[in-house]
Parts: structure tokens; C-alpha cells; sequence
């Protein structure tokens, strides 16, 4: 396993925004803009995902937690 710093407060809390996002019900991703510096960090971590989506004829990059980023938020509040 490679060795990373810890995340920072501000990119956890990127993380938790998304997961928010996602579980708001209203069918909202996190765009990539959204989350810009934090989004490396994460993904290295296997803690976000992207996927590309159409939306109003254009493809837009959108970010999605992971079941690891789920179990990392989980064992945040532990």
C-alpha cells in the first residue's frame, strides 16, 4: 500500500459535500469544479470516482463517492 498524507480538514469536507449531494435524493452530482484541488487526492485514495454524463448535450465530468470514501466518512464519526 502506497503511503499518503493525511487528508486535510478542507478535503474531507469536500468529501462529505459530495456524499451529501448524493444522498439529497434530487438526482445531483458533484461536478469536478466543485471539488478542483481535492479531486487528485481523493481519487489516488480510491475514495471518489468520476464518470461522464450527458447533460443538456454536453458531457460533463461528475464525481461520485466510492464505497471506501463511504466507509472512510463512516469511520470519521466512530
Amino acid at each position: 500500500m502506497k503511503y499518503f498524507r493525511p487528508l486535510t480538514k478542507s478535503m474531507i469536507k469536500k468529501l462529505q459535500d459530495c456524499r451529501a449531494k448524493e444522498l439529497n435524493g434530487n438526482g445531483e452530482a458533484c461536478r469536478m469544479d466543485e471539488m478542483n484541488y481535492a479531486v487528485a487526492p481523493l481519487y489516488k485514495r480510491g475514495l471518489i470516482e468520476t464518470k461522464k454524463l450527458l447533460v443538456n448535450n454536453k458531457d460533463l465530468m461528475v464525481v461520485f463517492v466510492t464505497e471506501a470514501g463511504i466507509e472512510f466518512l463512516k469511520n470519521l464519526n466512530d
